[in-house]
């Protein structure tokens, strides 16, 4: 689902000026600390959700399903030789051009607390939202819950093979509002309204600047 979002962003970079290599490396670096940042919050909203008096979700034996499933998943990339193949020049790539790009933000403060602090924001921003969405329709729950029903959904969209992960997210969110201990007649409209706003409305200005930026030549 974010593939476009890479050429696009990649292709914006060159038509500024700058070099193929950098542009790559840059949106390289920009994708591998949205990565970490998702993964290190919904880890950590899982624990906190796990501490709360939740009935349906126990977010410590969430967290460990997670854990022991990405543990999986690497045995069985480890144990296939093409998997493998293909994972390893992948992260042969990424070091040879994401990681150097990571090092030199590195020794700049400032741009490392503006993409941490950009990335935090956004997710507040969404988790505001599907809070907002829930209480639209006479729902409540705590922002913890919300936030790792929503990092959850976010990453499963993420890898759905279709456009925006359209589908994915909106079932995922469902069932774990549901899971969380929302009314399912709440749920499923609290999430349509929620994918509403942040996914199919913003296609129109979304087209407009894309249209706007490529006879300006940006793109």
């Amino acid at each position: 689902a974010a593939i476009g979002g890479v050429a696009l962003n990649t292709r914006y970079l060159q038509r500024s000026g700058g070099r193929p290599g950098l542009a790559v490396a840059s949106v390289g670096a920009s994708q591998l600390v949205g990565l970490g940042c998702h993964v290190v919050l919904l880890l950590t909203f899982g624990y906190l959700t796990g501490t709360e008096k939740t009935p349906s979700l126990s977010s410590p034996r969430a967290v460990i399903a997670g854990l022991l499933t990405a543990a999986v998943l690497a045995l069985v990339v480890t144990a296939v030789p093409t998997l493998r193949k293909f994972v390893l020049t992948r992260l042969r790539s990424l070091f040879a051009g994401v990681v150097p790009r990571m090092l030199d933000l590195v020794q700049r403060p400032a741009k490392v607390a503006t993409g941490l602090g950009g990335t935090l924001l956004l997710t507040v921003a969404f988790v505001i939202c599907l809070d907002g969405c829930i209480r639209a329709f006479g729902g409540e729950l705590s922002w913890v819950s919300i936030a790792f029903v929503f990092l959850a959904g976010n990453a499963l969209g993420s890898a759905a093979p279709t456009p925006g992960g359209v589908g994915a997210v909106e079932a995922t969110l469902t069932l774990g509002l549901f899971a969380a201990g929302l009314d399912k007649e709440i749920a499923a409209p609290a999430v349509l309204l929620f994918r509403l706003l942040t996914f199919w409305l913003p296609v129109l200005p979304g087209w407009l600047s894309f249209t706007y930026l490529t006879r300006k030549e940006a793109l």
